[in-house]
């Protein structure tokens, strides 16, 4: 293998456990047991799978597996709690009114990610990405979040090389990555509180991420393999007579959680058209990059496991008014094991058809 191979790891809630069968795949492939990326970039739900495949780069094999179990294992109340929402509707609409009563400056989430914190704090052994660093199993950790003092996205880098970056209303700082890096990529604004880093407060990276490639970039790679959690394939529009604060809420889910992989894919094919038909002239280098990304929609995958929502979620949705209509926030929210595995199984049937493309790159 020559150059050097990022990963990039977009997220989405439970639908990042797609990524875990792309990798399940590569694990078969490959056919050495240190970690085949040099830089493993991840941004909300994808920075927890980059830090673990970060802090097990010396045995890639073992990482993936022990990702697979993870993944395939993992209940909603591992991942989230919540202190406003009762089993009662009732006592949730009194504890919605409670908090209300107390001041809106006290109440910033709905839900608490405590578990969440709790658990990557067992199965992450944060001290070993650095371990991994020194012995040049990998070169760099890249994770992104947002900056809500400055209102821009903030990358953290771990290297084993030094690098920082300013852009506009984008950065790279070095960092030594820990529980809090990740909480704070993952904390979707409303649904989970902001991370406090240094006396500023950080949530979800996707919320800024308009050059998602850029971090792996940075950091010295010039092969991407690239993993999203969006299809390409379009749901069927439902007109209807009117739309509810659950709809709405969903939607802005939805945008907070967009990811930009396609938008910045097609400017790095258009830099790479202009390096061509430039050689002579331009300093810059071409990339190359496979997008992997699920063929199917998964708001028909989470349907199937209608059955798996927990109560926690049901009162959540029924909080916010889509109870009837719910896919979109129930693919992200719905941490439970039918499903789960699901997404795994869709990421590997999906990577196999185009090993070829995975290979070749990883070969080049």
């Amino acid at each position: 293998m020559t150059g050097s191979t990022g990963l990039i790891l977009s997220g989405g809630g439970a639908r990042t456990a797609f990524q875990v069968g792309v990798l399940k795949a590569i694990n078969e492939w490959i056919n050495k047991k240190e970690c085949p990326f040099n830089v493993i970039s991840g941004t909300s739900a994808g920075s927890i799978n980059a830090a673990y495949l970060a802090a097990n780069a010396d045995d890639f094999n073992n990482a993936v597996m022990t990702m697979v179990r993870m993944w395939g294992g993992l209940t909603t109340r591992q991942v989230y709690k919540s202190e406003i929402i009762s089993i009662n509707h009732i006592k949730t609409l009194l504890n919605v009114f409670n908090h209300l009563r107390k001041g809106l400056d006290q109440t910033n989430s709905i839900l608490n990610a405590t578990p969440l914190a709790k658990l990557l704090s067992e199965q992450i052994e944060f001290d070993r990405i650095q371990h991994c660093l020194n012995k040049g199993y990998i070169n760099s950790l890249a994770i992104t979040a947002t900056n809500f003092q400055h209102t821009m996205s903030t990358t953290f880098v771990q290297s084993n090389k030094n690098i920082n970056w300013e852009r506009v209303r984008r950065t790279g700082v070095y960092e030594k990555i820990k529980v809090k890096h990740l909480m704070a990529s993952t904390a979707i604004p409303f649904l989970f509180s902001p991370v406090k880093i240094k006396k500023e407060f950080f949530g979800d990276g996707s919320l800024r991420n308009f050059a998602p490639f850029s971090p792996a970039i940075r950091c010295g790679a010039n092969k991407l393999i690239v993993v999203g959690i969006r299809s390409l394939k379009s749901t069927s529009v439902k007109h209807k007579k009117k739309i509810s604060f659950g709809d709405i809420f969903s939607k802005i889910l939805n945008t907070i959680l967009f990811d930009s992989l396609d938008v910045d894919h097609e400017r790095l094919l258009r830099i790479n058209d202009t390096i061509k038909n430039n050689q002579n002239s331009s300093s810059l280098k071409p990339i190359q990059s496979v997008i992997i990304r699920p063929s199917i929609d998964c708001l028909e995958l989470v349907r199937e496991f209608d059955y798996e929502c927990p109560m926690i979620l049901k009162q959540l949705l029924r909080l916010i008014g889509s109870k009837n209509n719910s896919n979109d926030l129930r693919s992200y929210l719905m941490f439970e094991p039918g499903y789960l595995n699901a997404l795994i199984d869709q990421g590997y049937k999906d990577a196999t058809n185009q090993k070829d493309e995975i290979i070749g790159l990883l070969n080049q």
